[in-house]
């Protein structure tokens, strides 16, 4: 599991190519625990999206969706 300051380069790294870029195709592994919402909704709710910007809280990141909805990613 990476440490905070590793969360924080991965960040940034990401939101340079993430933020401001639309989303058109969600891939997604078999349901899990690991899914609070299921893959196949996932995938429907997050298709056409733009991501707005990306923040980090501790060590998730948090993508900021055009809709208002927010996408939770924690790197294992």
């Amino acid at each position: 599991m990476p440490e905070l300051p590793e969360v924080e380069v991965t960040r940034r790294a990401i939101a340079k190519t993430l933020v401001g870029r639309r989303i058109l195709r969600v891939k997604t592994t078999a349901p899990s625990y690991f899914f609070l919402t299921p893959p196949a909704r996932l995938r429907r709710a997050l298709t056409e999206r733009t991501v707005l910007s990306l923040e980090r809280h501790g060590k998730y990141l948090i993508a900021e969706l055009d809709d208002g909805a927010r996408l939770l990613l924690h790197l294992a």
